[in-house]
């Protein structure tokens, strides 16, 4: 099914705007310089999460590269609004951002293959099955189209098959290694008369899990069984992720910094009023960029400053959205760690 973009919360848009931004005037985007996200998304769903775990963001070339064609979209179901109309433009990519911290925020992207609700379609195992009413992702490859009865209609890549066995907690299993010595009962004094000798082969305590795959009942049990059969992968998953997530965190409470002298890009969202506020604000000049998608353009002064200088980015869309996105600039002899140290001692001094 596919949605309007504005049904994305304004985290999980700039998440997928700001990496395709950051992609921009590099060898990658050459000859896609003006790509932009489509005005439509879908959503994406993981069998053990209820909710929509993923959106997909289609990336469309812009400006002259634009061609007006149709793409077949997903069928509306009860959790999402569907968007009214198609889109206007040529899928040249996507983007796959995460709904939550289940996964990395940017699960899965390229700007050279069609995104996985158009793959699945082209891959439909009945050319007249339907249309599809939801898309999974399974796995980091593995994407599945379900029709409105539950029935698989296409894939791509392949579905991961489920695993008997494995134990969802693996910690009890860290630093056991299972070990065999084979030793021979009655030792030859040659290689050539120890060919047919008997040994008697010592196994350690530890045994690892007996692992079965799990094929039968196809895909409603495949979705039932998929957090307990993938559950330590699962978590793997999102212990990994976590410390992307702790960067993000960080950029959103102290911002992004910005080295005098330098220039930085910012992903905007649509047509917007943008004003910034601060003491750093004063060392840096904004300008919106609207050749291509508009982006904001930050340009600190070359100076050397005595320690970062904190602003904001106030942006106010046309549709009545808002947006406040912190920065700060700092020049190239500051010590990395002085802004985290300031903002302990604050927290220190408001405590007293």
């Amino acid at each position: 099914m596919r949605v309007s973009i504005k049904g994305v919360s304004l985290e999980v848009r700039r998440l997928a705007a700001q990496h395709l931004e950051s992609q921009r005037g590099t060898e990658i985007m050459r000859g896609i310089e003006a790509a932009r996200l489509d005005e439509y998304v879908v959503p994406v769903y993981r069998p053990d999460i209820d909710d929509v775990a993923y959106w997909e963001f289609s990336v469309v070339a812009g400006g002259a590269q634009r061609q007006a064609i149709k793409t077949r979209g997903f069928v509306s179901d009860d959790k999402c609004k569907p968007a009214r109309g198609e889109s206007s433009a040529q899928p040249i990519g996507f983007i796959i951002a995460s709904n939550g911290r289940h996964d990395f925020p940017i699960a899965h992207w390229s700007l050279n293959r069609l995104p996985p609700s158009l793959q699945v379609v082209s891959d439909q195992r009945e050319p007249r099955a339907g249309e599809p009413k939801r898309l999974y992702r399974l796995d980091a490859l593995s994407y599945v189209a379900e029709g409105g009865n539950g029935e698989i209609l296409g894939q791509s890549g392949q579905i991961p098959a489920p695993i008997r066995g494995l134990p969802h907690n693996l910690s009890r299993y860290a630093g056991q290694i299972a070990s065999s010595i084979a030793r021979a009962i009655r030792p030859e004094p040659t290689d050539e008369l120890a060919e047919k000798a008997e040994h008697q082969v010592e196994r350690s305590k530890h045994k690892p899990p007996a692992l079965t795959r799990n094929d039968e009942g196809g895909w409603e049990t495949l979705k039932a069984s998929y957090a307990d059969s993938f559950g330590p992968l699962l978590d793997q998953l999102r212990n990994r992720a976590a410390k992307t997530w702790e960067i993000e965190d960080a950029i959103r409470k102290f911002g992004e910094g910005i080295i005098t002298g330098t220039t930085h890009r910012a992903a905007l969202l649509g047509e917007a009023c943008v004003e910034l506020v601060g003491d750093g604000s004063k060392y840096v000049r904004a300008s919106v960029e609207e050749n291509g998608p508009p982006a904001l353009v930050l340009t600190a002064e070359a100076v050397s400053l005595p320690h970062e200088m904190d602003f904001d980015a106030v942006i106010a869309y046309q549709d009545g959205e808002h947006e406040r996105l912190p920065f700060f600039v700092v020049s190239r002899d500051v010590p990395s760690n002085t802004k985290a140290e300031r903002e302990r001692n604050r927290s220190t001094d408001c405590g007293e």
